[in-house]
């Protein structure tokens, strides 16, 4: 799960009725966030689908699966219907769960254009064996900003919205970011505000006008949530504990410096979506003083790209 992931999730479990009423245009009686570890996929690891919703729809409980890509996929709806839409309606129901009448899928997509929303399975070699359904997208590229910020002005979409506006039409003008500021006052805890303001920062970066909203919030006091600092603390953690295995072997330093690349690698390829090249690779290998490897690690929240990360002095 990157730290896209992780500001998507906090921001819509801050206010679940708000997101909801976003989503689907309607406000929803939200219940409660249903455990959805048992509908991973084998090969999830820590991707589990953790955002699924049970609603209150007349006198029966439904469940909608949520989904939150960072860049969208081609494939995606195949993977939450057949993924997690039928494993939730097929799982044996555990003591004390809740019957479910229907369960759907959503998929948001941060960046990039809009995938098909429906699935359809016809083989040739049995016609009358067929399978077909949809779920709901909604693609932040195609939602307007100016719109979005009427809705929270006007009380109808949650406030912690405001944290996606960069990532949605005109998302970066002086406007917007005049309103969010005016808007995001409105906040009664300090704290929240600030939350939020770190969180639509880290938004501006995966939009690409993260120096638009830097200088709008000059002066803005900007708090870095814990779900984005996981990340540094799962580097330190992670190099801390694989430096000590290793170090009882080839002395303490070493190990250090051999865990700390480690974690630089595989994290990096969950920020970057990508593994290193082979010449990204061969750079880091240079690098011998774990104070500078502390340095990159430190650094893999904010830079663009593997070349920038490993520029780091």
């Amino acid at each position: 799960m990157n730290d896209f992931d992780k500001a998507s999730r906090y921001l819509i479990k801050r206010d679940p009725a708000g997101f909801f009423r976003w989503l689907l245009g309607q406000a929803v009686p939200f219940l409660t966030w249903m455990d959805a570890r048992r509908h991973a996929l084998p090969d999830q690891g820590d991707l589990t689908n953790d955002l699924v919703a049970a609603l209150r729809a007349g006198d029966a409980v439904e469940a909608l699966c949520v989904e939150i890509q960072a860049e969208s996929e081609t494939g995606s709806a195949a993977r939450v219907l057949l993924g997690y839409v039928a494993r939730l309606m097929t799982e044996p129901a555990a003591p004390g769960s809740v019957a479910l009448a229907a369960a759907g899928g959503v998929v948001v997509n941060l960046t990039g254009p809009p995938r098909t929303s429906r699935v359809e399975l016809r083989p040739e070699t049995a016609p009358h064996c067929w399978l077909a359904g949809g779920i709901e997208q909604r693609t932040l590229r195609d939602e307007g900003a100016a719109a979005t910020l009427q809705g929270v002005t006007a009380g109808a979409l949650s406030r912690w919205l405001l944290a996606w506006l960069p990532l949605m039409r005109d998302g970066d003008g002086a406007g917007i970011i005049a309103g969010w500021k005016r808007e995001a006052a409105k906040e009664p805890a300090g704290r929240d505000r600030g939350i939020l303001a770190g969180l639509t920062l880290t938004f501006a970066d995966l939009a690409g006008c993260r120096a638009a909203w830097e200088r709008g919030l000059e002066g803005w006091n900007v708090i870095k949530s814990s779900y984005l600092e996981e990340l540094r603390e799962k580097v330190r953690a992670d190099a801390k504990a694989e430096g000590k295995a290793e170090g009882k072997a080839e002395g303490k330093a070493e190990g250090l410096t051999e865990a700390l690349r480690e974690t630089v690698l595989r994290l990096g390829r969950q920020r970057f979506r990508k593994a290193a090249p082979r010449k990204q690779k061969a750079r880091l290998a240079a690098v011998t003083d774990p104070a500078h490897l502390e340095r990159i690690s430190d650094r893999l929240l904010d830079a663009a790209s593997w070349d920038d990360l490993l520029a780091t002095p």
